[in-house]
């Protein structure tokens, strides 16, 4: 026997206890530092064996093989003495391996050595007493001529004595905080400022994304907290001046954390985020702090960040007012309306709710409770101020050049009220909407809604089957002064049909009638397909007549005041065509197709006969060749439908055959049609995967023969069939490889669905996902996001396919996206699980530091870096908490 033998899961929990005495960030606080040289050839022997010994463990660790991790490269023909290791969380660099390798405690130490440590200059002593004697502006004059640039002495050779100062007294975070106490509480003009601080610390390398939050963001903000509100007793700054600063900072946190890789040769004066015209009208999130993040990449966000953005924004008023500091902070402001509209700021609440720092602030309970509600009606307010940028336009101008801000404002208020009345759970929701809209839209008094929030919430309440509140609604437009139009009739229409109240939709077409409004082709189109879902179908088709039979009385009635004029000798000012108009519209192929589609989508418990609802269909077409309406390719689409429902495939291609010859090209719905069919049918049920795919591509390079050109829409509904019936994933490859033969490419949300897909196979399939992943890798143009990656990594980890998944996360930071928090902490477990603890410290480090899979920072909320940290610390790679406080 060799050796005793260690079980996997005793190696893995052993390494994750050991702590490696070469990297001195990972030392525990007792170990300290000695300076010691080394010692002569002719030492006696008691100081030959710790030689011999250090000799021996240099040895072995210049012998490990050699590893690459992220662009950091260690090998084994680079002693570990001359690696460079950084001092800690600011300097990033430390002296040689001999001066900084740690004692055994235990030991006696060597005459001299007792001192040694306090060897060296103590600059950070010197900073301190200025400070304290001299002032701020002695104190940062002397700083600046000590830490002149990021490899000064100060930096790359501390002394003992700077190194307890930085890394255990944060000196660093303490001067930024001694300058920003100074400034608020003094008078005149400022020589130093946190901004300028911040300026150098990020030329030096000393600023990790903590220091910008806790140090100066956030009790700055808190500062301009107490002016506002006239709560100070020590700050001597007028708000103005507090205001400029906070913006200045902000301004400096977006060129150094913001978007692109800015410059810090000097403070810019531009904002580092995009025009107004160029902000994204739509988020892949409704969480305001993943929305703001999405332009400060390279620092994770937080609530307490985004609490103090959002404080900013809710002081819009006051900064608009004074007008230095409107034109400085005017980019910021529009980024926080646009950013802010329509959001969730549910963790920015939470932050108010718990902050210690928040409620010790010298500020009145109810003063504290209306900040708390302003914070909660921050996204409304974004909101409607996005409604009221162009307020003065006249009305061409509204009609030609309406600001896209506005459209954004109604379609949100569209899209939450269409959300409200599709959950058909209760009215309450809706009845919130209602409020707030009501609120937003009210400015000086003064309600103007707009007609189609109007026509909204009418069809929504009859939906809901409110009545009452629709009677409600309609009153209150009538008020305001917004007389009902035809779209206004239309809506009501539409919310008796969905409703199901058929007594309602026949009331409200006659008090539509009654009122003098004449129904255009769209309002007979909803009349008659309403009827038609009402199982009404002869009134349907009496509905037809009428329209049909009212067109034909006005045309007479023009054509004939036509002749009569002509043929009237004595009529000095003839009757032209021009004053002649038939108001009732002609009928269209829309309202045929609307009675055919409403017969087609009856379900089949509505007990109408297969042969009885061919027949219907075949007199509505009847009915149309009278105006000359010939069938469009909706109309044919629906007479396919009309014979796939009823599993008579053959009529259905008879009818795809008459549909070309009569010149009518099939459109992607046709198609989609054709591939559920293939699916229906069962004629792919006994071929392999690799027919199976041959039957589909011949069919996609048959349509494409046909003039047809495909889209992602086609290629997903046959992946989607694919997997669902026959789970063949062979056969899903070959069709991403013709799709991409095509220039079409999945999206991210395909991907992301067929990756989950695998993964939750049994066993899961990871080889299809590898295969998957090495197409995305392979194509250049590949629509890839950080989701996509995120759980490509984590299924990888939940298996124990570590290597698997470390070159994804690689190559996921070499093509730009940037890992989340929950995936990371995925990673460290499986790779502590596996024995490699090293590399899992690394990660963790990288995160610390924002180098490497982290360089450009690490998405998530705030509670998933919290967790990150917290199972690192459990697995016994974190670092030290006092160390990553400040993180």
């Amino acid at each position: 026997m060799l050796g005793s033998y260690v079980c996997r899961q005793c190696r893995a929990r052993l390494n994750s206890r050991r702590v490696p005495s070469r990297v001195l960030q990972w030392q525990p606080r007792a170990t300290f530092i000695s300076l010691r040289g080394k010692q002569p050839a002719n030492d006696t022997a008691p100081t030959k064996a710790p030689t011999q010994l250090d000799d021996a463990i240099a040895t072995e660790d210049d012998q490990r093989p050699s590893y690459n991790l992220f662009g950091q490269t260690q090998t084994s023909n680079q002693p570990v003495s001359a690696r460079p290791h950084p001092v800690g969380r600011y300097s990033r660099h430390l002296r040689n391996e001999g001066d900084a390798a740690p004692e055994d405690l235990n030991a006696e130490p060597a005459e001299g050595s007792k001192d040694a440590e306090d060897v060296g200059p103590a600059h950070t002593w010197l900073i301190r007493g200025r400070l304290k004697k001299q002032g701020v502006n002695d104190a940062w004059r002397l700083f600046e001529r000590i830490y002149t640039s990021a490899d000064c002495e100060a930096l790359t050779t501390p002394s003992a004595k700077d190194i307890r100062e930085i890394n255990e007294r944060r000196f660093f975070g303490d001067v930024l905080k001694q300058v920003l106490l100074t400034f608020c509480e003094g008078q005149g003009e400022p020589k130093v400022t946190p901004t300028r601080v911040l300026f150098k610390y990020e030329q030096l390398g000393i600023a990790p994304p903590g220091l910008w939050v806790k140090e100066a963001i956030e009790p700055l903000t808190h500062q301009v907290m107490l002016a506002a509100n006239g709560a100070s007793k020590t700050t001597q700054r007028d708000l103005p001046t507090l205001l400029s600063e906070l913006i200045s900072v902000w301004r400096l946190f977006f060129q150094c954390k913001g978007v692109g890789n800015e410059t810090l040769e000097a403070i810019s004066p531009k904002w580092n985020i995009p025009a107004a015209n160029a902000l994204p009208n739509v988020f892949q999130s409704d969480d305001f702090n993943y929305r703001l993040q999405d332009f400060h990449p390279k620092a994770v966000g937080s609530p307490t960040l985004g609490f103090c953005a959002i404080y900013l924004f809710n002081l819009s008023a006051a900064i608009n007012a004074n007008e230095p500091l409107k034109t400085q902070a005017a980019p910021f402001l529009d980024l926080l309306t646009r950013v802010l509209s329509g959001s969730r700021a549910n963790s920015v609440l939470k932050h108010v709710a718990f902050s210690a720092a928040f409620k010790a602030l010298p500020l009145p309970e109810d003063v504290q409770v209306e900040i708390t509600k302003e914070i909660e009606f921050a996204p409304r307010t974004a909101l409607s101020a996005l409604g009221r940028q162009l307020p003065n336009l006249n009305a061409e101008q509204h009609r030609t050049d309406r600001p896209h801000a506005t459209t954004d404002l109604e379609s949100f208020n569209l899209k939450a009220i269409a959300r409200a009345v599709e959950s058909k759970t209760s009215p309450v929701v809706l009845e919130g909407h209602w409020k707030r809209i009501v609120r937003d839209y009210t400015q000086d008094g003064n309600t103007s809604i707009p007609p189609s929030i109007y026509n909204a919430f009418l069809s929504g309440y009859l939906i809901l089957r409110q009545a009452p509140r629709s009677v409600e609604v309609w009153n209150h437009m009538m008020t305001h002064g917004v007389e009902p139009q035809l779209p206004t009739w239309v809506a009501m229409l539409t919310g008796c049909e969905k409703a199901k109240d058929l007594d309602g939709f026949n009331a409200m077409w006659q008090r539509m009638l009654s009122s003098g409004v004449e129904p255009d082709a769209y309002a007979w189109n909803t009349r008659v397909h309403g009827l038609m879902s009402f199982r009404q179908i002869e009134l349907g088709l009496r509905a037809l007549d009428e329209m049909g039979n009212r067109w034909r009385s006005a045309e007479t009635v023009k054509n004939a005041a036509l002749s009569n004029s002509k043929n009237s000798k004595g009529a000095k000012t003839p009757l032209t065509n021009a004053k002649l108009v038939n108001n009732c519209p002609k009928p269209t192929v829309e309202v045929v197709n609307g009675a055919i589609s409403g017969i087609v989508q009856l379900p089949q418990s509505a007990r109408i006969h297969q042969q009885k609802r061919v027949d219907y269909v075949q007199k509505i077409l009847r009915w149309g060749s009278q105006f000359g309406i010939t069938p469009d390719t909706y109309t044919f689409n629906i007479l396919i439908q009309l014979y796939f429902n009823a599993g008579d495939h053959v009529t259905a291609f008879r009818v795809l055959k008459q549909m070309e010859q009569s010149g009518m090209q099939p459109d992607i719905a046709t198609y989609g049609m054709l591939v559920t069919a293939a699916f229906e049918n069962g004629s792919l049920d006994s071929l392999s995967e690799q027919d199976q795919a041959n039957r589909l591509t011949k069919m996609f390079e048959e349509l494409e023969a046909g003039g047809l050109r495909l889209n992602n829409y086609i290629y997903a509904t046959a992946i989607d069939r694919l997997l669902k019936h026959y789970k063949s994933h062979n056969a899903v490859r070959v069709l991403i490889d013709h799709m991409r033969s095509r220039n079409l490419s999945p999206s991210a949300y395909m991907y992301t669905s067929l990756i989950t897909y695998y993964f939750q196979q049994s066993p899961p399939a990871i080889q299809a996902v590898d295969s998957l992943l090495q197409q995305i890798f392979d194509s250049p143009h590949s629509d890839t996001d950080k989701v996509m990656f995120d759980r490509a990594i984590e299924g990888f980890a939940v298996h124990g396919e570590v290597g698997r998944m470390m070159s994804v996360l690689t190559r996921m930071s070499k093509n730009g996206k940037h890992p989340g928090f929950q995936a990371l902490t995925a990673v460290i477990r499986a790779l502590v699980a596996v024995g490699d603890v090293d590399r899992a410290r690394f990660i963790v480090r990288d995160v610390q530091r924002g180098e490497g899979i982290a360089h450009g920072g690490v998405t998530g909320a705030f509670n998933d870096q919290k967790h990150f940290l917290f199972v690192a610390q459990n697995l016994g790679i974190g670092v030290d908490e006092e160390r990553m406080g400040d993180m």
